[in-house]
């Protein structure tokens, strides 16, 4: 645990020499997503710690290896959170993954990405050199477009060292109400809600049931409770529950079957996405399960399971493919850094 900077300067800087491809990885919780890619190993995990923290600021800094769940508990004795909820995946996560794969849990449609709360990130692009984006406020935005670029990039663009990020103060109160539905009522009723003046921080559909999330002070979820109605979940099952959707652990595939990923607006009709297993983000992004061998509909990515070594992604237009192939080559010419874990030609 400490300040690996030097070290992995010197390991890309060798490895731009020699043309060397480099894999990164940190808690390796996320060696589902993307291509399957091959390279040298380039181990973030021991590249840790909290650089700073004000709580009174709102902002905390930290090394691309530190876990999630550290930044949880530290954050959790000043009574604060991370905004955008991402997955600790048994405690393994790291910050610089979650970045870099852009993950984020259940309350998204209201308090943003990952990027929505990214101040500043520090970089080493594919030549060795160390860079620094944003700041550490939200009003200094120099390079805040290079430090949102990150977010989603699985590394291609460069290995974070660093991120500064945004926090917000814990919920005062909260409980979760479900709703018998079918997925059609509960889409229209997630698209209704989402547009009035309530504490909701979390809707999904799972198996028949809407769940809605209430957070915020007591008196505003007691009020938007008896509004909405619903039967109320006990606390327990409540955190399970979206625990669950945090953590991507409601729909694990068998080694026959292919997790794919929505996300689109959340007014899309139902039977645009057939055989939808889990609806989350008020309908913005839905899962769905399938044979190994079935073809998926266009605008599914492929999240788990399924053959790694083909396009995960969804095919871009010629434009597109040009621009990021010219931003790739800006920060990585050699295209050492993860190399094909978006796309093969990236």
């Amino acid at each position: 645990m400490g300040d690996l900077t030097v070290q992995l300067e010197q390991q890309i800087q060798h490895a731009y020499a020699t043309k060397t491809p480099l894999k990164i990885r940190g808690g390796n919780t996320k060696a589902n997503l993307g291509r399957e890619t091959s390279g040298e190993a380039m181990d973030m995990a021991d590249h840790s710690g909290v650089i700073s923290y004000s709580a009174t600021e709102l902002v905390v800094r930290a090394r691309a290896g530190t876990k999630i769940s550290l930044l949880n508990d530290l954050l959790a004795e000043q009574h604060q959170r991370l905004p955008f909820e991402p997955p600790s995946f048994a405690g393994e996560a790291t910050i610089g993954g979650t970045v870099a794969a852009n993950q984020t849990g259940a309350s998204r449609p209201w308090f943003g990405g990952v990027k929505d709360s990214l101040l500043g990130l520090g970089l080493i692009n594919g030549y060795g050199e160390v860079m620094q984006f944003g700041g550490q406020v939200m009003k200094n935005v120099a390079g805040f477009d290079v430090t949102r670029l990150q977010c989603g990039a699985m590394g291609s663009l460069g290995l974070i060292t660093d991120v500064s990020i945004k926090v917000l103060p814990e919920f005062k109160a909260g409980h979760t109400l479900t709703f018998d539905m079918t997925i059609e009522a509960a889409l229209e009723a997630m698209l209704k809600w989402a547009n009035l003046s309530l504490p909701i921080t979390g809707m999904s559909h799972f198996k028949g049931l809407l769940y809605v999330r209430l957070q915020g002070g007591a008196g505003g979820v007691a009020s938007a409770s008896t509004f909405l109605g619903g039967e109320k979940l006990a606390s327990k099952a409540a955190e399970i529950f979206w625990q669950a959707i945090r953590e991507g652990s409601f729909l694990q595939p068998r080694h026959d079957q292919t997790l794919w990923r929505w996300s689109g607006a959340s007014d899309t009709l139902a039977n645009t996405v057939p055989n939808t297993s889990l609806i989350n983000w008020a309908g913005a992004e839905r899962w769905v399960l399938t044979e190994a061998l079935d073809t998926p509909l266009e605008g599914l990515v492929q999240y788990q399971g399924g053959d790694r070594l083909a396009e995960v992604y969804g095919a871009i237009s010629a434009p597109q493919q040009a621009l990021q192939q010219r931003i790739k080559h800006a920060f990585d010419p050699h295209g050492i850094l993860n190399a094909g874990r978006l796309y093969a030609w990236m």
